[in-house]
């Protein structure tokens, strides 16, 4: 089985090579600066088969487990390398390699910053579906915290902005600038940061994996395969790159939204739930569960998503139920740590 066996010095050599995003870091808190470029280790295995996708969100997007305080970092910046994961088996020899197991996860908390590119093609024919799903989560884990620490990052300084202001003290120009220029990216019409901070916030990786889980079967859907589009959001206009599902009903025009890169969805995703009119009562739920209890729990939380499909209810219930059967709250309060290198 892909899975089992142990790391040799086969494995080593995937370390090298293998389709892993690695992001390599001068320190434990800078994130390395640069483009993001694909690089092939191999030819990924030829898709096969389009059979219809899990779970369906109901509208388009537009396009945590951490707490108030601020981020101890001077810098964070996108990966500078991220490459193709040929098969679920080089993938799990990397696991080995680096020592990520979710065990350890769920103990320690600390999540490697190892970013894939896209899920591996053959994901879909793993016969065990605890692996599928154990897969899935140390694939996707990663990106979503990394996600969640860019808007900490910018949550942090709106923070001392908005206490700034309870001051008395008016923003610099500088400041000013960057808080209309926030203001625009999540469609507030508000420069104010107490307002701001009710987008700025992060999406707890519970609910971000159950979601992502739902909508793309565990990561084997033609979407995720296809277009590393792991949250089922639509595309209406054309000049967003999109998917037409196959039993697409007679008169709609949407797509579901593709990706160049995994990363590139999930900050869509969370972009979506910050920005879009439709998910106005999730920010407010989230804001009072930091007004009350200074964090957010993804489980509650879930029950704001009401508009998120069409199932409505339904969906909500069935997230909870992927959340629960899967122990997923746990990862709430996960984080990433040392970054991987080929010398880890």
């Amino acid at each position: 089985m892909a899975n089992s066996g142990t790391a040799s010095a086969d494995a080593v050599t995937v370390f090298h090579k293998t389709a892993i995003a690695l992001l390599v870091a001068g320190t434990a808190t800078m994130f390395a600066l640069g483009a993001l470029k694909t690089s092939h280790v191999s030819d990924p295995v030829a898709a096969a088969g389009h059979g219809e996708e899990a779970g369906s969100a109901g509208f388009e997007a537009p396009q945590p487990g951490a707490g108030e305080a601020a981020l101890d970092v001077e810098r964070l910046a996108k990966p500078v390398d991220v490459s193709l994961a040929s098969t679920t088996g080089k993938l799990w020899d990397l696991f080995r390699t680096i020592g990520y197991e979710i065990d350890g996860v769920r103990v320690h908390g600390e999540v490697p910053r190892l970013f894939l590119a896209s899920l591996p093609q053959d994901l879909r024919h793993e016969p065990r579906a605890d692996l599928r799903k154990t897969t899935f989560i140390k694939s996707t884990l990663p990106l979503i915290l990394h996600v969640n620490e860019l808007i900490l990052q910018d949550r942090a300084r709106l923070v001392s902005l908005r206490d700034q202001a309870a001051e008395g003290r008016l923003p610099a120009a500088e400041d000013q600038r960057w808080l209309e220029e926030i203001a625009d990216r999540y469609g507030s019409g508000s420069a104010d940061p107490a307002v701001l901070l009710t987008h700025v916030d992060i999406v707890p990786p519970s609910l971000a994996i159950a979601q992502a889980a739902e909508e793309s079967g565990w990561g084997t859907s033609r979407f995720a395969r296809e277009g590393n589009a792991l949250f089922g959001q639509r595309a209406y206009k054309a000049h967003k790159k999109g998917i037409v599902p196959m039993e697409r009903a007679e008169g709609k025009s949407f797509r579901v939204r593709a990706f160049d890169h995994l990363i590139d969805g999930v900050k869509s995703y969370v972009h979506n739930l910050n920005s879009h009119p439709a998910y106005k009562d999730f920010r407010q739920a989230r804001a009072r569960m930091r007004t009350e209890n200074g964090d957010i729990d993804g489980y509650n939380l879930a029950g704001a998503l009401l508009r998120y499909s069409e199932r409505g209810v339904a969906y909500v219930q069935t997230i909870r139920v992927i959340m629960r059967a899967n122990t997923l709250r746990v990862f709430d309060g996960a984080r990433l740590g040392r970054s991987v290198s080929p010398s880890a």
